[in-house]
């Protein structure tokens, strides 16, 4: 009888296990091929009707028509977008809860002293949707330009306020670094949405906000609003006129707030991979991008490893700004 070497044993051995472990394998792609077999559901951490909401529902009517699926947005508003994304963050990995999450993600780690998850521990992010730029509007009949403003400001600081949507918002923060680099100090008013904050800068009951393109853009086209820079290296599309803060000189505004899917950490790897491709396919349409561009914002194409990216380079970013001009929120 011939004698089987070592190696061969080991050889069989080894072909022995991975056939056993064959049906595990197997197992772990299932969720993947049947995925989505129910609805989905689509947190946005902002209420209802805000340009965020609006972005949301877009993507999940895209998803559901590719999906032949429900996609239910699930407005979880509260505490700077803190509450929805823990919501997340918490949820079964199983591809089945998602979050449109903005840039308030990687910032707010730097503002409060407590956030009940980890940006890159507890999330796995899917794609950026889209980069989302600030415009400087004011109602007040005396502010001509920014200049205007800093020049009033410094004299009678008590007199302007600046309204956003939220304590520890990016508006917020980006309004603080810019009054603290021009040595000035108006009076903060958070509102807890859009709406009553345009009502307010309308009527003159505050004087200016640091505010997304698409909220205010009929105003401004009226002139009922004034626009006088928007932030980043680039003027907007539907602003062409208004010029940059750094076209004005006036730097420390350059980094654009966006918009971004996530799934919660753990999600299987196949199953990213689905959300990845879906999603890829409806940002890329013809279709979204116009809705997007529409809004204001500034459609996104790139991988998902340089959204990672983004997102790690963001938390730094934020950290050392929060850190130079002091900020910080009691929670």
């Amino acid at each position: 009888m011939k004698k089987i070497s070592r190696r061969a044993c080991m050889a069989l051995a080894a072909a022995g296990c991975l056939q056993c472990l064959a049906p595990w394998v197997h197992a772990a792609d299932a969720p993947a091929t049947t995925f989505p077999d129910k609805p989905v559901r689509l947190v946005m951490p902002f209420p209802a009707g805000g340009m965020g909401d609006v972005v949301a529902r877009q993507i999940a009517l895209d998803l559901s028509k590719l999906w032949g699926q429900p996609v239910v947005v699930d407005n979880r508003a509260g505490a700077s977008g803190m509450i929805g994304n823990e919501f997340v963050a918490r949820s079964a990995p199983d591809g089945y809860t998602l979050l449109l999450g903005i840039s308030q993600l990687v910032l707010a780690p730097s503002i409060y002293p407590k956030i009940p998850y980890d940006v890159q521990k507890d999330f796995v992010p899917l794609v950026r949707v889209a980069d989302a730029m600030a415009v400087f509007i004011t109602n007040d009949p005396d502010i001509h330009s920014l200049k205007d403003y800093v020049a009033l400001a410094a004299k009678s600081p008590d007199k302007y306020s600046y309204g956003t949507y939220g304590a520890g918002s990016p508006a917020h923060i980006h309004s603080e670094i810019f009054n603290r680099n021009n040595k000035i100090k108006t009076v903060h008013i958070p509102y807890k949405g859009a709406a009553p904050l345009m009502t307010d800068l309308l009527a003159g009951h505050v004087t200016l906000s640091f505010s997304d393109l698409a909220t205010p853009l009929p105003y401004i086209q009226s002139g009922k609003l004034r626009a006088y820079a928007v932030n980043g290296s680039r003027r907007a599309p539907l602003l062409p006129d208004v010029p940059t803060f750094e076209e004005q000189g006036y730097k420390g505004l350059d980094v654009l707030g966006w918009y971004g899917m996530f799934a919660p950490a753990k999600t299987p790897p196949a199953v990213v991979k689905k959300l990845r491709a879906s999603l890829d396919q409806v940002l890329k349409a013809p279709e979204l991008q116009a809705r997007l561009t529409a809004l204001g914002l500034l459609p996104v194409t790139a991988t998902p490893e340089s959204f990672e990216q983004k997102v790690a380079s963001d938390l730094v970013y934020w950290q050392k700004k929060v850190a130079e001009n002091e900020l910080r929120i009691e929670q």
